[in-house]
């Protein structure tokens, strides 16, 4: 098949939805099938390598607004076409990459696939605020011809917004590769840091992500029982310096380390060798792929009782769950974790097991079985 994924942020930028992208271009690409990837251009501090990726990218202007004048990028996706005649446009938001591909649906003739990676599609949340974001949301559900849903926030989110959309739920994956065997320890790694003794938090110190709740857990928790563990915030932000003004007000930052952003082996050793990671989010998440790296090690989850959350950890089984915004619930669950070896290390076996079943290539292989089931025939197209 010719398939073209179109998204407003993908690789140099490193998140969710980029690494989301990225893996499904590749195993598409792994399997014979000819794919482009269509994006804007990086912001000037970020250079993007693109000829060094296994698929083809295609850059046009960074969208200037995604309010005024949006329908003029139309033209780039059109041309691209001209050049590249694709059978299947996935576009990996609904606003603005959807609305996009719902317009010139008629003139491209292919199959017309949408996914939410949740921050365009959230009640109440910044995006979907914007004058004209939710009707042209809207205008993209009801003219794609499927929607993808990788978790049940998303599929609440869109139900809301449009309760007549063909949801397909397919949750993101996960590259087991680089789990699969024990990496060195990376050498600058603070050595405070050691195997097996330490709490992972990974992610954006942003206030959404509740690190500051952590960190009271964190105190309570030393208060009960001083294990010698750390807790490693793996992670940057706008919130750094707030959050270690608070471990120092609370007297905990002798058991904190702070180490910025992490990646590659530096990023699969820290999470093969912490004892769980905990995900304190208050908010929502549509499906944070930390859940899944660090189930890929073999490790359990402590997160918060939010939709996306609740979707992969189940509780008693991989993991903790807790009430958002309680520090006494979280620092009974760190406190559980450090004392009871046997749940550790069953939760953290039903964890890798719970990884094998998000490995990208089954992932990717359900995402073209939805393909062939909508793509035009050629007779549709000529008519």
């Amino acid at each position: 098949m010719r398939i073209c994924l179109y998204t407003e942020t993908a690789l140099p930028t490193i998140g969710g939805q980029e690494l989301v992208v990225d893996a499904l271009a590749r195993e598409y690409a792994n399997q014979g099938h000819d794919v482009v990837v269509l994006a804007p251009t990086p912001r000037r501090r970020l250079v993007a390598n693109d000829r060094r990726l296994p698929y083809r990218v295609i850059r046009h202007q960074r969208f200037l607004s995604t309010r005024r004048l949006i329908e003029w990028y139309q033209y780039p996706l059109l041309k691209l076409h001209q050049k590249f005649p694709f059978e299947v446009l996935h576009c990996h938001s609904v606003h603005p990459c959807g609305y996009l591909g719902a317009l010139c649906q008629d003139r491209l003739q292919a199959a017309l696939v949408l996914t939410s990676h949740g921050g365009d599609i959230r009640e109440g949340g910044a995006r979907i605020l914007k004058p004209g974001a939710r009707s042209r949301a809207i205008t993209a559900l009801r003219r794609a011809d499927a929607v993808v849903s990788i978790s049940g926030f998303t599929t609440q989110a869109l139900r809301r917004l449009e309760p007549s959309t063909r949801i397909v739920e397919i949750p993101n994956g996960v590259d087991l590769s680089p789990f699969d065997s024990p990496v060195a320890r990376p050498p600058e790694l603070n050595p405070r840091i050691r195997a097996g003794q330490y709490v992972l938090f990974l992610g954006r110190l942003h206030p959404r992500k509740g690190v500051d709740i952590l960190l009271e857990a964190w105190a309570a928790s030393l208060a009960k029982t001083d294990s010698g563990m750390m807790l490693a915030i793996a992670g940057d932000g706008g919130e750094r310096d707030a959050l270690a003004s608070q471990a120092r007000r609370l007297r905990i930052l002798p058991s904190v380390c702070f180490l910025g952003r992490v990646a590659g082996p530096n990023k699969t050793w820290l999470l093969q060798n912490a004892r769980c990671v905990c995900m304190p989010s208050r908010d929502w998440e549509a499906f944070p792929l930390v859940v899944m790296e660090a189930f890929a090690a073999g490790k359990p989850m402590i997160g918060t009782r939010i939709r996306g959350l609740e979707d992969l950890i189940t509780h008693g089984r991989t993991g903790w769950l807790v009430a958002p915004e309680s520090p006494v619930e979280l620092a009974a669950a760190l406190h559980e974790m450090s004392v009871d070896h046997r749940s550790l290390q069953n939760y953290g076996a039903n964890a890798r097991r719970a990884a094998l079943d998000h490995g990208w290539p089954s992932i990717a292989a359900r995402h073209l079985a939805l393909y062939q089931s909508i793509r035009r025939p050629p007779e549709a197209k000529a008519a």
